[in-house]
């Protein structure tokens, strides 16, 4: 028997993810290994449905799958901002608050990640209040502060890509980590890249092949580029992005440091003499999307 969520998802029903963050497990189980996650309002498909409330969904923009609480699921009869009438935000911080009324002093509703896009319910004309009053997925109504989002859709350049990711420093290293809760090393390079346009696979192993990428010397680095670390010529596992003079940035657990941070590339960990023997370069500066 066909489930009633399966059934939605062949009638075309939209689903998205209604928490600050679903994490995504291997097996329909807990205590099962973690593989990735996925955020608020992040469009995605869902494949299966297991007992005991799971569903196995694939994120729309890396095609990964893993296993979820079908609580964190929600469906709709259209797609979540496609009216065109009805402008969007998207937070702009590593967390934002979404409160019931134009006021802090009950508390939040919700804690949402960055890149959480919600629909706009204010007029655009009013730039100076400091409410807003936004949409959220499941039709409910809510307030955020304007200092925690941004009405900008606009693709950054590299350099800007590297002065975003300074704002992320000193959050945990999280395993499977695709939030700005914490994140894993491939997950912060992928969400970095998408900020210009440029969807990356989840995994570093899968990075380093990805056909948008041109190999390049390690003294040929540029801001932006990325540098992928392994313990073999075919074991690649860790990926950090260079933002000049020496320096990468990455979430990591080396060094007893286990945080986002900026470390230098001389550094023993680092410089191919220490546990990670290998290194690559990679650049996307010959993309199309930073040609035009």
């Amino acid at each position: 028997m066909i489930s009633n969520l399966l059934l939605a998802t062949t009638l075309s029903i939209f689903n998205y993810v209604n928490a600050p963050v679903a994490e995504m497990f291997e097996e329909p189980k807990e205590g099962s290994e973690l593989v990735s996650q996925a955020y608020y309002s992040e469009p995605i498909t869902i494949l299966e449905e297991a007992a005991d409330g799971w569903v196995k969904i694939q994120t729309n923009v890396d095609n990964y799958q893993g296993w979820a609480k079908k609580s964190n699921i929600f469906q709709r009869e259209n797609a979540f901002l496609s009216d065109p009438s009805i402008e969007s935000v998207k937070v702009n911080r590593c967390a934002a608050h979404i409160y019931r009324i134009e006021d802090t002093i009950y508390g939040p509703l919700m804690t949402l990640p960055f890149e959480s896009r919600l629909a706009l319910l204010s007029s655009t004309s009013d730039t100076e209040s400091r409410w807003l009053k936004v949409a959220l997925l499941d039709g409910r109504e809510a307030y955020i502060q304007r200092g925690d989002v941004t009405f900008k859709k606009n693709l950054i350049t590299p350099n800007e890509m590297c002065l975003l990711s300074l704002r992320f420093l000193d959050l945990p290293y999280t395993w499977a980590g695709r939030s700005s809760f914490g994140y894993d090393c491939s997950g912060f390079t992928q969400m970095l890249y998408r900020q210009m346009g440029i969807y990356l696979p989840r995994d570093s192993k899968d990075q380093i092949q990805w056909e948008g990428f041109t190999a390049i010397p390690m003294d040929k680095l540029q801001a932006g580029d990325l540098v992928f670390f392994g313990r073999s010529e075919e074991k690649f596992s860790h990926v950090a992005m260079f933002i000049g003079d020496d320096r990468i940035i990455h979430p990591n657990v080396q060094e007893n440091a286990p945080y986002l941070r900026i470390t230098r590339l001389s550094d023993d960990t680092w410089n191919g003499s220490g546990v990670f023997k290998y290194r690559a370069a990679r650049t996307a500066r010959r993309h199309p999307i930073l040609n035009n």
